[in-house]
């Protein structure tokens, strides 16, 4: 795996609001996909999940395991049509901007991202 654990698209679980409130405005997408220690897609976590969040009570410490939204759109190296064509894709989901690349076990293989104009 290149260098995916340090990039701006992912955070642990254990990572704190503020850190992921950090790495959303540093990536511009609105988003990061939550790993677990084992580089397992476990959720994703959106502006607007930190925004209601805090709303309800949640500090910039809280974990953003307990906010995550654990349904995440993935992708196997057997989707074939959309890792040929991930922009077709992207235009096609608006509300997705990350998509993660996964293995049969849900670890971590890839990232696609949608490409600012």
């Amino acid at each position: 795996m290149n260098d995916l654990k340090n990039s701006n698209f992912l955070i642990e679980k254990n990572s704190s609001l503020e850190e992921a409130m950090r790495m959303i405005t540093i990536n511009h997408r609105g988003a990061v996909i939550v790993i677990n220690r084992q580089c397992k897609v476990v959720g994703v976590v959106a502006d607007g999940d930190i925004r209601r969040a805090l709303l309800r009570g949640a500090s910039m410490a809280t974990s953003v395991a307990n906010i995550m939204n654990p349904e995440v759109k993935k992708v196997t190296p057997k989707d074939k049509k959309i890792l040929s064509s991930p922009g077709k894709f992207f235009d096609a989901n608006r509300g997705i901007n990350i998509l993660p690349v996964v293995s049969e076990k849900d670890e971590l293989i890839d990232l696609l991202v949608w490409e600012l104009q």
